[in-house]
Parts: structure tokens; C-alpha cells; sequence
């Protein structure tokens, strides 16, 4: 509705299951419904949004229990829980939203949960007593509870096809970083990596939906997430750095290859032009020099200000490998000590690399 910040699917996810998370009151409810084998329909929202909609029903405020939701589910009407989750406001109501509002569901109930919650934007939801499955509305949003067991066979595959591409990153990285030593780099390896990068996340964007589904129940899998995840965004923003071509910030080239579809990332094209080398096919071939961000990094005892510094005085990483520790030692802000690291830093990663290769 016109004035209305408009929210990502994230956001309304977020907002819906910590109301509906195993482990919450209103979740205990509606598996006290589906157990029993009946249907419902649950608005939640403050009388004042509905009032105009409401007909005949029980005028309860009572206090909100799982138990007493449970109960009054067994009449037909509807029931009205309030917004923070208190009070059951009204029971065995019926509801008549406008009927011009489109809604492609197909059972009475269902048909209008979608309605309310078009009409209102308040959270709804619908109860199947026929498939016992819930599905949620708000505004013209839609989504359908899995079973416990669903969500856990999805989540274990999606953290399989994560481990996967976790893996490849590192070794198409490793290669790079061989190529970088060697100045070698051409626009192809480097749009590649990135694509990588991109199909993970895309996996995240599931997995963050099944772990705020999973709600309390998630809590082993959110660590072993966060642990395949580590490193994973410096990693991506120290790539872009090394080798962003256009006018663009970093952050706004993360953001635009996030907002990449799966078929977007496949095509290549639209990576190489996101990162300013345009979107000709000819260009991959071309040869490219890294700033230096990302092997820099990797080195111990040194801090993102002086890598800063060092790409400053030196413009490239090419010209870095070249430099010695008395050059290094010019750099104002850089020690004799740092700079002898910095040397022995990189010597020790390139032979490290030669005996992997």
C-alpha cells in the first residue's frame, strides 16, 4: 500500500517465523490443530484493521494459550489473535473481504486467508484439514509450512551443495593465485571465480529460509553454516577489489552480483560487465593484473593499513613482488621489521603454491 516501505522476501520470512518457529506458542497451536486433523483460519492483527470485515463470531480477549487457540479451532468461523500474540480477540467469526480482490486459491478458506491478507497486509493463516499443511499470507505474500522432516532432507542437501562449492572456490582461488605470481591472469579466470562465488550464494538464500523455518530446531546446522561460511564475504570483497574495472564502490558490485539469478551467473557475459571489462566474449582472453588485495591478505602480522599503503606506493601486485624489503621500508607507516615479513610472507606462500601444484 501507497506509504508502505516495500520488504524483501528476507524480511517478511524473518518477521513471519519468529511468530511461527517450532518452539514458539502459535507454532504449538497450529500442531495442536494439525494433530487433531482439523482446519483454520488464523488472523493475526488488532480489531481496529479488521473490524469492517467482521461478522457474527464471539467477542473473547481472552489470553492468548496454545491450548485455548487449539479449542476454539474446533467451531467453523475464523479466529482473531492479536498482534503481539496476547489475547485471542475473536472466535467463530466470519470474515468477508472485498470479493473483487483476485486470489488464485482454490478452497473457501484458503481463498480467503489470500484475500484478508491482500485486503489488510496482516498475517494470516490457513490450516488445510484436507492436506494438513499450514500456508502463511501477508500482503500478496505466500508460503507453505514443510513438515519437520522435509525441511531437515532440504537443509542437509543444501549444505551439501554448499560444502561443494565451498570446495571449488578454494581451488579455483589456489590456481589464481599461481596465475597472479605468474601475471597470467585473464578476465575469463577471474569471471569464473566470481560466478562460483555467485552460486553459492544463491544456495545461502535457501538455506536462510530453511533455518528461520527451522527456528530453535536449527540450532547445530547454524553452526555448521557459519563454519562453512568463514572467511567466505572477505574473500569475494578482496577479489573484487583486485580487479574491479569500473567506476562502481565494491559494496555496490557485492550487491549487484547477489542480485544475479542462476542463469544470470551462468551467463558470463553479465559477470565480466558488472565488473567493468563489458560483456564481449573477446575480452576473456584479455590478460589482467591484480592490485594485490587478496595475496596480501593472506600474509600474518599485517593489517588491511598496510596492504592500503602498499598498493598506494606500489599501484599493483606485480610491482609488490618486485619490490625489496628496503623498498617496502620507504613506505611511511611500514617498519623494517614489516617489511622484511611482508617478503618473507610472500616467498613462503608462492613456494607453498609450487609444491601443491
Amino acid at each position: 500500500r501507497k506509504g508502505e516501505k516495500i520488504m524483501t522476501r528476507k524480511e517478511i520470512l524473518t518477521g513471519i517465523f519468529s511468530l511461527v518457529a517450532p518452539g514458539t506458542l502459535l507454532r504449538d497451536a497450529l500442531g495442536r490443530i494439525q494433530e487433531a486433523g482439523l482446519g483454520a483460519l488464523i488472523v493475526i492483527g488488532d480489531e481496529e484493521s479488521l473490524k469492517y470485515m467482521i461478522d457474527g463470531g464471539f467477542n473473547l480477549n481472552v489470553d492468548f494459550t496454545p491450548q485455548k487457540l487449539y479449542e476454539l479451532s474446533k467451531m467453523d468461523g475464523a479466529l482473531m489473535v492479536s498482534e503481539n500474540l496476547r489475547k485471542i480477540s475473536y472466535a467463530n467469526i466470519q470474515l468477508q473481504p472485498k470479493a473483487t480482490i483476485h486470489t488464485d486459491e482454490s478452497g473457501t478458506r484458503h481463498r480467503t486467508a489470500d484475500r484478508v491478507a491482500k485486503q489488510t497486509g496482516n498475517l494470516v493463516l490457513a490450516v488445510s484439514e484436507r492436506r494438513n499443511k499450514i500456508t502463511i499470507y501477508k500482503g500478496s505474500f505466500r508460503y507453505e509450512i514443510l513438515d519437520m522432516k522435509d525441511i531437515l532432507a532440504k537443509t542437509s542437501q543444501a549444505l551439501m551443495a554448499l560444502e561443494k562449492y565451498a570446495t571449488a572456490i578454494h581451488h579455483h582461488l589456489t590456481n589464481l593465485t599461481i596465475l597472479e605470481f605468474d601475471n597470467m591472469v585473464t578476465v575469463n579466470e577471474v569471471v569464473e571465480g566470481i560466478k562460483k562465488y555467485g552460486l553459492l550464494y544463491r544456495i545461502t538464500d535457501e538455506l536462510d529460509e530453511y533455518i528461520l523455518e527451522l527456528g530453535s530446531e536449527g540450532r547445530l546446522i547454524v553452526l555448521q553454516y557459519e563454519e562453512l561460511m568463514q572467511g567466505i564475504k572477505e574473500d569475494l570483497y578482496d577479489l573484487i577489489r583486485d580487479y574491479n574495472n569500473s567506476e562502481e564502490t565494491v559494496d555496490k558490485i557485492f550487491s549487484d552480483i547477489r542480485k544475479l539469478n542462476k542463469e544470470e551467473l551462468l551467463e558470463l557475459g553479465k559477470i565480466a560487465h558488472v565488473m567493468g571489462f563489458g560483456k564481449a566474449y573477446s575480452n576473456f582472453d584479455k590478460r589482467i593484473t591484480p592490485r594485490g588485495y587478496r595475496i596480501l591478505s593472506e600474509i600474518k602480522r599485517i593489517t588491511k593499513k598496510d596492504i592500503e599503503l602498499l598498493i598506494k606506493a606500489f599501484n599493483d601486485l606485480p610491482e609488490i613482488l618486485d619490490a625489496t624489503s628496503e623498498d617496502i621500508a620507504k613506505i611511511k607507516g611500514i617498519s623494517k621489521f614489516k617489511a622484511s615479513s611482508i617478503v618473507r610472507g610472500l616467498k613462503r606462500l608462492r613456494n607453498t603454491l609450487i609444491m601443491e601444484r
